[in-house]
């Protein structure tokens, strides 16, 4: 399935193919941070599945191998990447269409802030999600 997204001030667009991708919850202190959320969905894809479009990007490495990518006008952060090339991670909430993805599970379960109740039954992991080791 090809999806399409975008910044919050619609100038940075991407396409995304989601063949074979993983989606999963993210409750680290850097995606709190960097987002202003208690949490975040991620869709992850081999980087040839996804497109630039348009739009300029910055990029912050806010922890070692891991880069986080920005709208260079609005500052809406838009991806991840990482040193290796293994994937980059789509903020799922970024797609025009993010019901069309759902996450498969909860990383950095240990870190989840305590007033945010969880009612799903997806597998917990403590640190990071398996398929993102």
């Amino acid at each position: 399935m090809l999806l399409k997204g975008g910044c919050l001030c619609g100038d940075l667009r991407y396409s995304i193919e989601t063949a074979g991708g993983v989606a999963d919850y993210c409750h680290c202190v850097y995606c709190r941070r960097a987002s202003g959320a208690p949490v975040v969905a991620w869709l992850q894809v081999p980087p040839a599945q996804f497109t630039l479009l348009s739009g300029n990007v910055r990029h912050f490495t806010a922890a070692p191998g891991s880069h986080r990518h920005f709208c260079a006008r609005c500052g809406a952060q838009v991806y991840m990447s990482d040193d290796e090339g293994r994937s980059i991670g789509i903020a799922i909430a970024g797609l025009d269409d993010p019901e069309q993805v759902s996450p498969s599970a909860h990383g950095f379960a240990a870190r989840k802030l305590n007033w945010l109740t969880l009612v799903d039954d997806l597998p917990r992991y403590p640190g990071p999600p398996p398929h993102d080791e």
